[in-house]
């Protein structure tokens, strides 16, 4: 059974209660992981420059190819541990807050996980 350290969606702090880390399990931890993935930019790790999602090169572009960067995401996804398939994915860009609302259902090992993930400078 794999485990992960609680963070914070809002700030990405690790999440301490009673002077201790939270620890999560099951489809919390393969939410997480999902959000990591998709905030993630290429290159960004120096251990693995060829991981992450590549923004630059496709999505924050002036005239961006919605179906390439469904694929890019679903991609992504599937490829987090525990993932089994993507079910459904939709994409809201705001232009005018630069950002991009996900909003996927991924089957996993623990059942489905339905989340909505706000990506972007105005997600705070």
């Amino acid at each position: 059974m794999a485990y992960d350290i609680a963070m914070n969606v809002n700030t990405g702090d690790l999440v301490i209660q009673n002077g201790d880390l939270v620890l999560i399990d099951h489809a919390e931890r393969v939410a997480q992981q999902i959000l990591i993935t998709l905030r993630e930019w290429l290159g960004e790790w120096f251990l693995d420059t060829r991981d992450g999602v590549p923004y630059l090169e496709y999505i924050l572009v002036k005239n961006p190819n919605e179906n390439h960067i469904r694929q890019i995401l679903m991609e992504k996804i599937s490829s987090v541990e525990g993932v089994s398939s993507v079910k459904s994915m939709t994409l809201a860009m705001n232009n005018f807050s630069r950002t991009l609302a996900v909003e996927y259902e991924a089957e996993t090992i623990y059942g489905l996980v339905k989340r909505k993930e706000l990506l972007g400078y105005g997600r705070n």
